[in-house]
């Protein structure tokens, strides 16, 4: 009897010790990082963000599988106090191939470097998270546009009826689960796409074939004019980024930053703006708008109807011939604005399926990478594709007029979108109602 008793005990101590064997290989542990304004001089938030900004002690963090998502959670330094986000859908931060370039290897390889190497910044308003800090009335997850592993989390206090930035922290996502993340999303295994996801690798230039993304329906009549001897509207993100700006030291007008000499700040690990690494572009590629088109399309990735943007610039010798495509875009999600409003437009980066630079948490999941129509490309003259990092244009911004819902107003953003580098009027002769 006793024999019998004890390997009873023995069962249970070994049931209970890969019960918690299983329960820790579904903990992922990670350390944050805080930066004070001397070890981050160029943070564009300063003097744009709350008094009592760097309060908080926060050092550890755990990702936690559950049945109903991913718990994330961090705690301060003295572990009384937290931040959580619970059932949290975190797969739609990692990067995924859309259904209509699956099997297109360059297409899957450009689709997601232009995810993973741009930022998405989601919020997460009160009620989506649990926090034992009360002042704290919205929580940002951003995974940020280095690598793989490269996240922040972004906290705001309100202040004079704003959400001011009240405290920014990094961190490394956890590797062993961001792979199987994507394997499971992919169905590839990471290492085909590890090299360029964790260290940027320029991709080559080749053959893009719009066909792969859309059918032509119909090419819509256009008119069109360029507005760039103007200067963009200074406020929200251009405003705090303005500093950002290396090259020209002064300018009146978005024309002047059309030119190879133009550069930004760059932006280094762990996620940090940085003067004294001057970005270089080829924003002298858009010199001149040469022409523009818009046609109707339908989407192979969804049978969507949709439309698509084209313009045709050149340098300013008139020798270089840069094509910006820009398809699958909805025109019911451009918000009617004035041009002193443009800040406030639809707007998105440069690649395939990507997801916003900033958006809440019910569109992020709402929008899945997997089925979206969008692409936004920035090709040769003969269709090839080049690296709109290094042109240093980081997406459209779309809205349309006012008072004229046939007037599309294109405006580009810049690398980093420290400025809009270029503003275009699209006149359409017919209804873009779909």
């Amino acid at each position: 009897m006793a024999r019998v008793i004890s390997l009873f005990f023995l069962s249970m101590a070994l049931m209970l010790s890969c019960s918690q064997e299983k329960e820790a290989e579904a903990t992922f542990s990670f350390n944050l990082k805080q930066l004070s304004d001397k070890d981050y001089p160029d943070n564009p938030d300063i003097g744009f963000r709350s008094g009592d900004y760097g309060e908080l002690d926060l050092k550890f963090g755990q990702v936690v599988k559950s049945d109903t998502g991913f718990d994330l959670i961090v705690v301060s330094n003295s572990g009384a106090d937290t931040i959580a986000f619970h059932s949290l859908v975190i797969e739609e931060f990692i990067p995924t191939i859309p259904k209509y370039v699956q099997g297109k290897e360059y297409l899957e390889h450009i689709s997601l470097i232009n995810q993973e190497w741009n930022r998405n910044q989601v919020k997460f308003s009160k009620g989506q998270f649990y926090t034992t800090y009360e002042r704290i009335v919205r929580a940002d997850i951003a995974r940020n546009c280095l690598n793989s592993y490269l996240w922040e989390m972004i906290l705001y206090s309100e202040e004079d009826g704003k959400a001011l930035p009240y405290d920014h922290v990094w961190f490394n996502f956890p590797g062993e689960l961001y792979r199987e993340l994507f394997e499971e999303k992919n169905g590839v295994p990471f290492s085909n796409y590890r090299k360029p996801l964790e260290n940027w690798i320029d991709p080559e230039s080749k053959f893009i074939d719009l066909n792969s993304f859309r059918s032509v329906e119909m090419e819509l009549e256009v008119s069109f004019s360029d507005h760039s001897d103007k200067m963009y509207p200074v406020s929200g993100e251009r405003l705090r980024k303005l500093k950002e700006i290396i090259s020209p030291s002064e300018f009146q007008t978005m024309r002047e930053l059309q030119s190879d000499s133009t550069s930004f700040a760059t932006f280094s690990p762990p996620g940090i703006y940085d003067r004294t690494d001057p970005r270089l572009t080829e924003l002298g590629r858009i010199f001149k708008l040469d022409s523009a088109f818009v046609n109707r399309i339908k989407s192979r990735n969804n049978d969507q109807a949709l439309i698509e943007i084209g313009m045709i610039f050149s340098d300013k010798a008139d020798r270089t011939k840069t094509k910006l495509i820009l398809g699958g875009l909805d025109p019911d999600l451009f918000p009617s604005l004035k041009e002193d409003e443009a800040n406030m437009g639809w707007k998105t980066s440069m690649g395939i399926g990507n997801h916003s630079f900033y958006e809440s948490y019910d569109e992020q999941r709402n929008k899945k990478t997997l089925s979206s129509p969008y692409y936004g490309l920035l090709l040769d003259e003969s269709d090839k594709w080049l690296d709109s990092h290094k042109v240093g244009i980081d997406g459209p911004l779309i809205h349309l007029d006012a008072h004229d819902k046939q007037k599309l107003n294109i405006w580009l953003l810049s690398f980093e979108r420290h400025a809009l580098v270029g503003h275009y009027v699209i006149k359409l002769q017919d209804s873009l109602n779909l």
